[in-house]
């Protein structure tokens, strides 16, 4: 009786891994649309472009970058 269900068990971490490698990469398409977002910083002040030419002050802090 084993041998009639001796690939059952390959089968069954086959489709396990599968669903898992999935989840990742549509957690990782998400994270990266995510985080692209378009900001702009004006005057010290960091703002978000949610619409076109539509800006919202943002809660992150903006700098300049200076080189030495």
């Amino acid at each position: 009786m084993d041998k009639n269900y001796e690939g059952t068990g390959y089968l069954l971490v086959g489709v396990i891994l599968g669903i898992v490698f999935t989840w990742a990469v549509m957690e990782f398409t998400h994270l990266k649309d995510k985080h692209n977002k378009n900001l702009k910083c004006v005057q010290g002040e960091l703002y978000e472009e949610i619409r076109p030419n539509f800006y919202v002050k943002s809660h992150l802090e903006c700098f300049e970058q200076r080189s030495l």
